[in-house]
């Protein structure tokens, strides 16, 4: 503590001789140093204010907002968005949300938790479809590149008779993020939800549209075959995928990890056949159904004129039967038989789906062996070996079993033996640099602050605490030593030339002294002091 209060001291006196102009341009410097070290320490420890929600509604930012001022939290309110401190984020998103903040764009399900009394039934069916048209706009507004959507929803009467029944549809207006796309695969999920989520309601009968007039997904029999086409584009990659993850798990679990590269190309054929045909066969006749029909007539003939042709025939049929009057008799036999076969027939409808491999074409690249070989200097060193025509020849057979090869449809599969480049230290460094980046980044404000500390005790205090110790080192050893050279007295009379020093008390002689120059005066009191603690 005397430390402290005697370079006060030595401060104080220092500053107290110095002239007006001194004065004034050390102090301009104090201030503008320690305002900017200040200003440093604020940029380094400033809170760091993160994101709470944006795109959100005049209204939930509202809502939020009061909703923070009664957790005490602080928060800051910048264009379309609320941010809190980084480091109470996620804690704040999950205490909003504990309390069903914020409540999202449209009014959902929650619109039936204050019933009136005397609501009609009409009422009731306009609250339900404006209450599921707020939970779809909000479902939508969850997918990460959907900043504010709204859901159009028409939902027709239902009919006595079915053929007056007419079907209900819906229309969604989404408001993407800046640089946000949506896939088919986003765009038929959406439809699939609300098709689902709406009783009655088609695919065929769901548009979708951008906020700025671009139409995203609208079904009909003209685009089927573009939606068709893309179907097929996902097949294709998902085949050639698949077939490269064989290869390579089949070479590597021979050749050892990292040791094999495949890439594998499919020509598909994406057209649609639908093929018709009869085939009969004449040789496997079978009876379908059979009819026979037999007629006998006999009887007598009436007289026949003569020169008639029955007269005529009479007396040819000499031998035919007659009656006992010698008449001849009338004999007819009729046999009538209708036989059906069936024949074989056999119909067939084929219809030959698109994705059809037409050609198949693979690349491989094996890696070769590496041995120990002794080098120029006498060390051992990895050789590249290549491996042999026989062992390439293996390895492409169990390439074109594992992928169907095909000669007839002009399949192409080619094995390589190239060495392959590898730097695992490199990565072992970059992957260790980036931990020390993490430590550093997250000890950087302790760091920093400790940084400007140091930098102000060497160059700022340092020197003003040398300063003052040298000029109090030269102080003292201005003062004479108690036993050698004129004592304190005549120190004091030489002061005073006015009168002789016999002439002048003690008394007087130390408040001239006083008077005259202070600070010797305090060094001698000093030096009295330190005296008698020595006797």
């Amino acid at each position: 503590m005397n430390f402290v209060l005697q370079y006060l001291r030595k401060f104080y006196d220092y500053v107290k001789n110095l002239t007006l102009p001194q004065k004034i341009s050390y102090g301009g410097g104090i201030v503008i140093l320690v305002s900017a070290i200040a200003f440093l320490v604020y940029l380094n420890n400033r809170t760091d204010y993160a994101p709470l929600y944006s795109g959100l509604s005049q209204g939930d930012m509202g809502e939020i907002a009061q909703a923070l001022k009664g957790k005490k939290i602080p928060f800051r309110i910048s264009e379309g968005s609320i941010d809190v401190a980084k480091e109470q984020l996620y804690e704040t998103r999950l205490s909003l949300a504990s309390d069903g903040i914020p409540k999202g764009s449209g009014m959902g399900f929650e619109i039936f938790d204050q019933q009136k009394l005397g609501s009609t039934e009409f009422v009731q069916k306009i609250n339900y479809q404006r209450a599921l048209q707020g939970e779809l706009a909000r479902t939508l507004n969850g997918m990460s590149e959907v900043l504010e959507s709204r859901v159009h929803l028409v939902l027709p009467e239902e009919s006595l008779f079915k053929e007056d029944q007419k079907p209900p549809s819906a229309a969604v207006v989404l408001k993407l993020r800046p640089g946000a796309r949506m896939s088919e695969k986003e765009l038929q999920g959406i439809v699939h939800l609300i098709a689902a989520t709406v009783r009655g309601l088609q695919e065929d009968r769901i548009s979708v549209m951008s906020n700025d007039g671009q139409v995203l997904y609208k079904k009909n029999r003209e685009e089927q075959s573009t939606q068709l086409n893309n179907v097929q584009i996902e097949r294709k990659q998902h085949m050639e995928d698949d077939m490269r993850q064989k290869i390579q798990s089949m070479l590597e679990q021979v050749l050892g990890p990292s040791r094999a590269l495949a890439r594998v190309a499919l020509d598909l054929d994406l057209d649609q056949v639908q093929i018709a045909e009869e085939t009969y066969n004449p040789d496997s006749a079978v009876v379908r159904s059979q009819q026979r029909t037999t007629e006998s007539t006999e009887g007598k003939e009436a007289g026949a004129a003569k020169g008639s042709p029955e007269f005529t025939e009479g007396k040819l049929l000499q031998n035919s039967p007659q009656d006992a009057g010698g008449k001849p008799v009338k004999q007819s036999n009729r046999q009538k038989e209708v036989v059906n076969y069936e024949i074989n027939k056999t119909s067939r409808q084929i219809v030959q789906l698109p994705g059809g491999i037409k050609k198949l074409s693979v690349a491989v690249i094996v890696d070769g062996k590496y041995e120990n070989k002794p080098g120029a200097d006498g060390k051992p060193k990895q050789t590249y070996t290549p491996r042999s025509a026989e062992e390439m020849k293996s390895l492409e057979d169990l390439v074109r079993k594992a992928v169907g090869y095909n000669e007839t449809r002009g399949d192409q599969i080619t094995v390589s033996n190239i060495p392959f480049v590898s730097d695992i230290g490199g990565s072992e460094m970059v992957r260790s640099e980036n931990k020390y980046i993490q430590l550093l980044k997250s000890w950087q404000k302790l760091l920093f602050n400790i940084g400007i500390a140091a930098v102000v005790l060497i160059f700022v205090i340092r020197p003003v605490m040398r300063k003052f110790r040298k000029e109090g080192s030269e102080d003292t050893k201005s003062l004479p030593p108690p036993d050698a050279g004129p004592s304190i007295e005549e120190q004091v009379t030489a002061l005073l030339l006015e009168k002789p020093s016999d002439q002048i008390s003690v008394r007087k002689k130390s408040a001239a002294l006083v008077k005259h120059d202070p600070n010797k005066a305090t060094e001698i009191i000093r030096q009295w002091m330190s005296e008698d603690v020595e006797v």
